[in-house]
């Protein structure tokens, strides 16, 4: 049985957003990163005769003068030329910041387990069953050895699974396919026969049964024969989406962001991926393809390679566009980080964005999911921007990120002879305004890779 992965929205408890098979696609470009879309892109191109890519002296008629253009070639000379707020002073990025990592499975569902908002009880519920994901995205371990190893009761395990199981990628968290299937087809409100046959009937499906399983629930055979179709193109995997090893290609950023005046500028980067078009002479076969002498079976497959492939370009401009509007928005969000520098980042969470783009949370969750964006301080992932954080006495927020790397300069400054404990840091950071407990600078610490003040003093 030939299983293709799709996608589908991650929605709340609360709230429920039902997908058409046409979005669903849609959202998978979405989601993809700039080296996966640039390998779609390619293998559309190898296998669609009807998809092209303009000839250069095309793209040049349509925006020799657009301002987008000239936005692109301001930016280039900038590069070569004159340097932003914080340019010449990158020592307080770390390595992690200017080449972010992979987003792994782990990383994407504690994302959405955040926005979730639970208590901390149910948190650390929906991490346990995150961590106990393997490869493929299963929750193989049973709830009642689950149960024993977090000394929590399996009801409880039940219910918070329930909640991690309605986020992306479809199907995520359930314990065999037919309720991986069945999540992804509920999520679809693909309606009771179906999902009756996702979770009763596989092996039936696998022989494509569609007799005895219209007889067995009473329903005619085109009705099962249409269930099964959409069966076959759901996603029997949903970690695989996730690649675990790191790419070997270099990073490349979605978006530019340039501080121009008092505001950001932001541009898509159109230089990674290909303008595509119609084949015009595909298009004129198919017009023609009325005429005497034309075999009608090459012109439908002329015509659903067409479909196809102005899918694809739709979906691909609106993933550009969204993707844009979406590192506007994070522009908008933190103004001091383009003024001041990452130290300045404030608290952000995904709903906020949400709420300003009118979109579903789910929406910005694959919107941030392994883009990049450039700024003076260097390229960062998207997710980069949106954090927890702290109030100061001074009524500034602070996200915990812009707090980890305050921790990071005053321990690059401290007296090499007199290392500050996490106490004396605590300290520090109150006579600043920001009060932190000591068990959260010691977390933070760990988080950076610095040990304790007595390890510190020894290694030097």
């Amino acid at each position: 049985m030939e299983l293709k992965p799709t996608l589908k929205t991650a929605p709340s408890v609360s709230q429920q957003l039902v997908l058409s098979p046409r979005l669903y696609q849609s959202l998978s470009v979405l989601r993809l990163g700039a080296h996966d879309l640039q390998k779609l892109i390619q293998e559309e191109l190898d296998n669609n005769p009807t998809l092209e890519i303009p000839e250069p002296a095309d793209l040049d008629d349509e925006a020799a003068h657009s301002a987008e253009r000239e936005l692109w070639e301001d930016y280039r000379g900038a590069n070569r030329g004159e340097r932003g707020p914080g340019a010449g002073n990158r020592e307080g990025a770390t390595a992690g910041e200017l080449a972010a990592s992979p987003v792994t499975l782990t990383e994407h569902l504690t994302l959405q387990l955040d926005l979730e908002n639970l208590e901390d009880r149910k948190r650390r519920i929906g991490l346990s069953i995150i961590g106990s994901l393997d490869d493929d995205g299963y929750l193989r371990e049973p709830l009642a050895s689950l149960s024993e190893t977090i000394a929590r009761p399996a009801a409880e395990i039940e219910e918070v699974l329930a909640i991690v199981q309605h986020f992306d990628p479809p199907g995520v968290a359930a314990r065999n396919l037919a309720e991986c299937l069945a999540i992804q087809l509920e999520q679809m409100d693909a309606g009771e026969t179906t999902i009756r046959i996702a979770r009763d009937f596989l092996p039936e499906v696998a022989r494509s049964a569609h007799a005895e399983i219209a007889k067995a629930l009473s329903v005619s055979t085109a009705r099962v024969r249409h269930a099964v179709d959409l069966i076959r193109h759901l996603c029997p995997s949903p970690g695989s989406l996730f690649d675990t090893s790191p790419p070997a290609a270099a990073i490349i950023p979605d978006v530019y962001a340039r501080p121009d005046r008092n505001r950001v500028r932001i541009l898509a980067n159109r230089e990674i991926l290909p303008s595509l078009k119609l084949s015009q002479l595909y298009k004129q076969m198919a017009e023609a393809g009325k005429g005497e002498g034309t075999d009608p079976e090459t012109i439908r497959y002329i015509k659903e390679k067409i479909q196809e492939a102005s899918r694809l370009i739709r979906d691909i401009d609106q993933r550009r566009a969204t993707v844009t509007k979406v590192a506007r928005a994070i522009a908008e969000a933190q103004p001091e980080f383009f003024s001041k520098g990452p130290e300045h980042l404030r608290p952000l969470g995904l709903e906020e964005i949400a709420r300003r783009l009118e979109v579903h949370p789910s929406t910005i969750s694959r919107a941030v999911l392994g883009k990049y964006m450039s700024t003076p301080y260097g390229v960062f992932e998207f997710r980069f921007f949106f954090s927890a954080g702290y109030a100061t006495s001074g009524g500034a927020d602070l996200s915990a990120t812009a707090v980890k790397k305050r921790l990071a300069g005053l321990m690059a400054d401290e007296d090499s002879s007199h290392p500050l404990s996490d106490q004396k840091l605590v300290d520090q950071l109150g006579a600043s305004g920001l009060t932190i407990s000591r068990r959260t600078i010691a977390k933070y610490r760990e988080a950076l890779g610095i040990p304790a003040s007595w390890e510190r003093r020894r290694a030097r």
